[in-house]
């Protein structure tokens, strides 16, 4: 084999490796490119997500600070139960005074 058709087949050999990494190359760029739009959507979904579970989270605030004012009424008339239930008998015994004469 001469010199020539070495330097040829080496170059050939070079050349066919340079475009085996180039389609390997080629190939990784669009398996990023898919792999980004599924990365993308996946993140657009839970913004969306994250958007829903905000506003959730801000409507069970509200009702919990609503409950919580509800309850604090219903503690306030339940601490002065018994204060009510005695003017309450007082009033019926004096009725009930009335009533007997």
């Amino acid at each position: 084999m001469s010199a020539d058709s070495q330097a040829e087949t080496a170059v050939s050999e070079g050349i066919d490796r340079l475009l085996g990494e180039i389609d390997r190359a080629v190939s990784l760029i669009d398996q990023l490119r898919n792999d980004k739009a599924v990365l993308n959507e996946e993140k657009a979904s839970l913004e969306s997500r994250l958007a829903a579970q905000t506003q959730e989270n801000e409507t069970l605030r509200a009702d919990r600070d609503r409950l919580q004012r509800v309850y604090d009424d219903n503690a306030s008339l339940i601490e002065h139960k018994g204060e009510i239930q005695s003017k309450i008998d007082q009033m019926l015994s004096r009725l009930d005074g009335v009533h007997a004469s």
